[in-house]
């Protein structure tokens, strides 16, 4: 209960009131001390709450033990952990990646064959026979022709009209699938269409003999037997030659084409000056012998051109009405260019020096490697055989067969490795890279072995 401090206070005037033990002394300006704080619930502070500043970082000399742990401002995120984390992983890909293709990569063979230089000289003469040729055996140089047609044209100033009569012309294939020995036929040939037009040989013609696989055959020129338009065939299935119709080498010696004839023609054309004609025609023809000395130069994959000794026939094509007053010739170039095998020769070079021949060789030309004709004789390119010699260089190179030697080395231990490449007298040297890098034994399977093949410089 409340106490009355009224009550405590004495008058002066009362009994027992002593001035000096009783006086009381007054402060002024002083607040009589604060009763003691009640512990009830209604009467707890609260502490003051501030608003938490997200973002910005706490102030020096803030008390942050008031402010609850989800009011604190968040952490700056860690972007140099997390990029060192990408990084790592990156490696390792790159890593994993490496050791793949390190585990999955083939076993290597790298040979280097056994070669030797040549510079022909003149004394170094060859002779090829036409192939096929029964007469011939696998030491036997021959050649093989390879034709080619090419057109050009050229405008020159026309000078009214001229009669004219053509005889088309084109390439036909001649086979002989009726004997091993070669057949013959004789000049003005007849070749014979299903529609009865008759096409003709300009020279005599030796058809290689047949093999047990398939008929000889050779490319030739055949024109037409009368001018005109109508001998503008297509291809043709099946030629018959009508001169052996009673024999029994008809149905086993025919011809086919594969392109159309042209050049027939009977009629009227622009007429040109004979100087102007003759000069055009002479200007298209040496384009003609430029282009086909350029064709020529392309070597065959295997195969050498003997090019010097390659034989062109020019074709005067029908004239055309060029708009104007000028007429545009046109002239074709059959080239037949002789080419042999590159193996073949091989044999026949190291014959010439006195080298062993009887291993696999074959023969590597360089650019400057040139065939000319070493016989005053013209011979004919597919008929009669070839004299030649060359004048360049190239390499004799030994030839190494990269399947046997895989199949040599399938599962066997690397120590063996010189022991077996010492067997194959074609190689000079050898490496071998077994995968994966810690296996000691070749690959079981010889089809996981790749045996690459270094040749000799050709430049």
């Amino acid at each position: 209960m409340t106490q009355d401090y009224l009550q405590d206070i004495v008058s002066p005037e009362d009994p027992g009131f002593d001035d000096k033990e009783q006086q009381i002394p007054i402060r002024v300006n002083e607040n009589p001390a604060a009763p003691p704080p009640s512990r009830g619930i209604r009467n707890i502070s609260v502490p003051e709450r501030t608003r938490p500043s997200y973002g910005a970082p706490p102030r020096v000399g803030d008390d942050m033990r008031g402010v609850p742990h989800e009011a604190m401002p968040p952490r700056p995120p860690r972007r140099h952990s997390r990029l060192w984390m990408w990084i790592l992983a990156a490696l390792s890909l790159v890593v994993l990646a490496g050791l793949a293709l390190i585990a999955f990569r083939p076993t290597t063979v790298t040979v280097t064959p056994k070669s030797q230089a040549v510079t022909f000289t003149d004394a170094m003469v060859f002779v090829a026979i036409p192939s096929p040729d029964p007469s011939s055996t696998p030491s036997t140089l021959s050649y093989t022709v390879h034709t080619l047609e090419l057109e050009d044209s050229e405008v020159v100033p026309s000078v009214g009209t001229t009669h004219v009569e053509t005889k088309a012309s084109g390439s036909i294939t001649v086979y002989n699938n009726y004997s091993s020995a070669p057949v013959r036929l004789i000049k003005n040939t007849r070749f014979e269409t299903p529609e009865g037009l008759i096409f003709r040989t300009p020279a005599e013609i030796v058809i290689p003999g047949k093999s047990s696989s398939a008929p000889g055959q050779i490319k030739v020129t055949v024109f037409a037997d009368q001018p005109g338009e109508k001998y503008n065939v297509g291809p043709v299935a099946r030629f018959n030659l009508p001169g052996l119709t009673s024999g029994p080498m008809y149905a086993g010696v025919y011809a086919k084409s594969t392109t159309a004839m042209a050049g027939g023609f009977v009629g009227e054309q622009p007429a040109t000056a004979p100087g102007a004609l003759n000069a055009a025609i002479a200007t298209v023809r040496a384009r003609l012998e430029t282009k086909a000395r350029e064709s020529v130069a392309r070597e065959e994959a295997g195969m050498i051109a003997l090019a010097d000794l390659a034989s062109i026939t020019f074709q005067s094509l029908p004239h055309t009405e060029e708009a104007g007053t000028g007429v545009r010739i046109h002239e074709k170039a059959i080239i037949e260019i002789p080419m042999v095998s590159k193996d073949a020769l091989g044999i026949a070079v190291a014959r010439s020096l006195a080298e062993e021949d009887t291993v696999p060789l074959t023969f590597v030309p360089r650019e400057t490697l040139v065939a000319h004709e070493a016989s005053s004789s013209a011979p004919t390119v597919g008929v009669d055989s070839l004299t030649f010699s060359f004048t360049g260089s190239g390499n004799l190179v030994w030839k190494v067969d990269g399947a046997a030697l895989a199949s040599a080395l399938a599962g066997r231990d690397s120590t063996a490795f010189q022991t077996i490449v010492n067997t194959f007298s074609g190689i000079q040297e050898a490496h071998a890279r077994i995968e994966p890098f810690w296996k000691k034994t070749f690959p079981a399977n010889a089809s996981d072995i790749e045996v690459m093949i270094e040749g000799p410089e050709t430049k």
